[in-house]
């Protein structure tokens, strides 16, 4: 099949909304209406027999529609896993290409050029999710601050670590806030080409974790490797918030063809999180736009032994 993924997989998704169980709810009870009425009277039994037979064919059939839908829809999910092989493939080699071509100076102008989030109603309720949990009694990290836009909603974290994999990618976020909040501040270079990625950052210190338009340029395997060190550095019941490329969803596709982002299915993302121990509290989806989120959890209770917090005025 040469057609795009892209195509097949907003095709898939047009199909898969479609239902019948209104439809035949709908027609069962309008044709045992009509039959009940018809059967108030002894006027033409036969012909009532026939009309009560043929409503069961009608039934019938719409019960085998449904079934060969049911088919075709099963038929084009197989289609997209019997080629995902392919597609990983491919994402390994975008994000191979990347790590030798993409500068931190290309990193930075990306976000400028094109923003990930750019309608408000999805930032806001992106950086509500945040606020929720970042607390002064815990310790929280944000990885890749970009220009700050997002990080700066941690800052009641305590303290805040903000990392990326290079030292130009701080560089914006440290000219942002007074000093003394800064001295707050642990700024940390992460290597995921070493066994441990987050090297010298405590474990079962973090309450929030956040990464933001970080994982949308990662593989899969990537981002295990990077999950699997995130769930030791938070605490029990901590939480990650983390965006990527949903390709269960068309536009995230064409973005992977056009080597923009990888190729993260939510179909694969989710059970991979669930085998690395997390819960999933929340899956965040705008097709439209091309935005996903998912907000996972660390199982067990969140707790502070700190009973008071230093206060820094911050001034940006």
């Amino acid at each position: 099949m040469n057609e795009p993924l892209s195509n097949f997989v907003k095709y898939k998704n047009s199909i898969d909304t479609i239902s019948l169980d209104e439809f035949t709810s709908n027609v069962e009870s309008q044709l045992t209406s009509v039959l009940n009425t018809i059967k108030n009277s002894n006027f033409n039994k036969e012909g009532q027999d026939l009309l009560s037979s043929r409503r069961d064919i009608i039934l019938n059939d719409i019960v085998k529609f449904n079934k060969i839908l049911d088919d075709l829809k099963n038929c084009a999910g197989e289609h997209i896993t019997s080629q995902e092989q392919t597609y990983l493939a491919k994402s390994y080699q975008i994000y191979e290409d990347g790590n030798t071509q993409d500068s931190s100076e290309y990193i930075l102008d990306r976000v400028l050029f094109h923003a990930l989030i750019y309608r408000e109603e999805i930032e806001k309720y992106l950086i509500s999710r945040i606020k929720l949990h970042s607390k002064w009694q815990h310790a929280g990290m944000f990885i890749r601050p970009e220009y700050g836009k997002y990080v700066n909603e941690m800052t009641a974290s305590d303290p805040l670590y903000i990392v990326d994999d290079d030292e130009a990618l701080l560089r914006p976020t440290k000219s942002l806030w007074n000093p003394q909040y800064q001295s707050r501040v642990r700024y940390k270079i992460i290597n995921e080409s070493r066994s441990e990625i987050f090297k010298g950052i405590p474990k079962n210190q973090m309450n929030l974790v956040v990464a933001m338009n970080f994982f949308n340029h990662k593989p899969l395997d990537i981002i295990e490797h990077y999950m699997s060190e995130i769930y030791n550095l938070l605490k029990s019941g901590g939480t990650v918030i983390f965006t990527y490329n949903n390709c269960n969803m068309a536009l995230a596709v064409q973005n992977f063809e056009k080597s923009l982002y990888s190729y993260t299915p939510e179909s694969r993302v989710i059970p991979l999180m669930k085998m690395l121990g997390f819960s999933i509290v929340e899956s965040y989806n705008e097709e439209a736009t091309n935005v996903s989120w998912l907000e996972i959890r660390k199982p067990g209770k969140l707790t502070s032994l700190r009973g008071g917090q230093a206060i820094a005025k911050i001034v940006i």
